[in-house]
């Protein structure tokens, strides 16, 4: 009896961020789901450690793929959870040679653009014919996740559900007293911290937070307020460092780089914000803040804005308009029971939705599953779900 899981990522090992936390949660899951520690292996883009259990295999590649059916048959797999597995995929392929029991795919990013009509009618017969060759059941982090499987490339939603990201709440919790981040970067104890953690590329938004920041100094509104960035690496904070030059708002931005001691950081912040431009769903970093009782502001994107309840923990807001967001941080700041109330609420709506034990226990449920579909081919209704 196969009694394997092989745990699959797309990207390097050791690649951090948000990864890091899905590595614990996947590898917490699969423990749930009955498989001992010694039979959960691992596989990435690119090994950097060369541990017996941890195998460099691409997504892409046909060559892996053989590789991997000799992995499936050496190591007795039965189950892989695959992040961000597409279809039609060589991984599925050689699993279905292979008789791999089920195959689930963990998105954490779009699949598609929406569809409706006869292109979504064509997607879900494409999906039909490409069946065998795709994952059998999709998680999604969010419902704008899922709609772009749905009503993007067809799937059907019996294979599909939906798994918001999770957070510890005993590692990221409130401290009104904390002051870490002020004594680490010498920022003056009158100023509230609004916190940014996550990548910095453009879609991200940092320069809209740069902008919103050069607002309210235009309105002469700059003092009470420390701009405090996190994730950087190398040279990435330069293209944002020049938008400030020769502004009085040079003084009121930090890039801390890449750090470990986030949880710490948070505790310090009055104000969680991500203010991404472009696609953007439930990420790591605005469940940390909600769970660090920061009231989080968000840009109205997909599944951003399912994050927050907006007005009970936080607002959204059109994406780029560093003006509108501008005027929610001096919102804050002008109404200190309306901060408060939003900081019970935004650590209140991480521990009820948003734990770590909540998300491990339903994708452990989904692993230990038996799928058994049979297809069927529908025109689809306008506004169907």
């Amino acid at each position: 009896m196969r009694t394997s899981i092989l745990i699959m990522f797309h990207c390097k090992q050791d690649t951090g961020y948000a990864i890091s936390s899905l590595e614990k949660a996947f590898k917490q899951a699969a423990t749930e789901a009955g498989f001992s520690e010694e039979n959960i292996l691992w596989s990435y883009k690119e090994v950097a450690d060369k541990e017996p259990q941890a195998f460099q295999l691409d997504y892409y590649s046909e060559n892996d793929a053989m590789n991997l059916r000799n992995i499936i048959e050496e190591y007795q797999i039965s189950t892989i959870l695959a992040f961000d597995l597409p279809y039609p995929s060589p991984v599925v392929r050689a699993a279905r040679a292979m008789n791999v029991e089920k195959v689930v795919a963990y998105w954490g990013a779009s699949m598609s653009s929406i569809n409706s009509g006869l292109k979504l009618f064509l997607r879900r017969f494409q999906w039909i014919l490409q069946a065998r060759s795709a994952p059998d059941f999709f998680i999604f982090e969010s419902n704008a996740m899922l709609r772009t499987a749905t009503h993007g490339r067809g799937v059907p939603k019996s294979r599909t559900t939906v798994i918001p990201l999770g957070v510890n709440t005993d590692t990221y919790y409130p401290d009104p007293h904390d002051r870490s981040a002020y004594r680490l970067f010498n920022i003056p104890e009158t100023r509230k911290i609004i916190f940014y953690s996550g990548h910095m590329e453009e879609r991200k938004g940092v320069r809209v937070l740069i902008n919103a920041m050069l607002e309210l100094e235009k309105r002469k509104k700059l003092e009470p307020f420390h701009l405090l960035i996190c994730g950087n690496k190398g040279n990435q904070s330069e293209p944002y460092e020049s938008m400030l030059q020769s502004s009085q708002a040079l003084e009121h931005v930090t890039f801390a780089g890449y750090r470990k001691d986030v949880p710490q950081l948070m505790r310090s912040a009055y104000i969680g914000t991500i203010a991404s431009t472009g696609w953007d769903s439930f990420t790591m970093s605005s469940v940390e803040m909600l769970s660090s009782g920061l009231p989080l502001i968000v840009s109205e994107l997909q599944g951003l804005k399912e994050t927050i309840d907006d007005g009970v923990c936080g607002y959204s807001f059109p994406p780029g308009n560093s003006e509108i967001l501008a005027s929610l941080w001096q919102r804050y700041l002008d109404d200190p029971k309306l901060h408060h109330r939003h900081s019970k609420a935004a650590r209140l709506r991480a521990v009820t939705n948003f734990s770590i034990a909540k998300q491990v226990e339903r994708i452990g449920q989904t692993l230990s599953t038996e799928f058994c579909y049979q297809e069927s081919l529908h025109m689809p209704k306008e506004g169907h779900q």
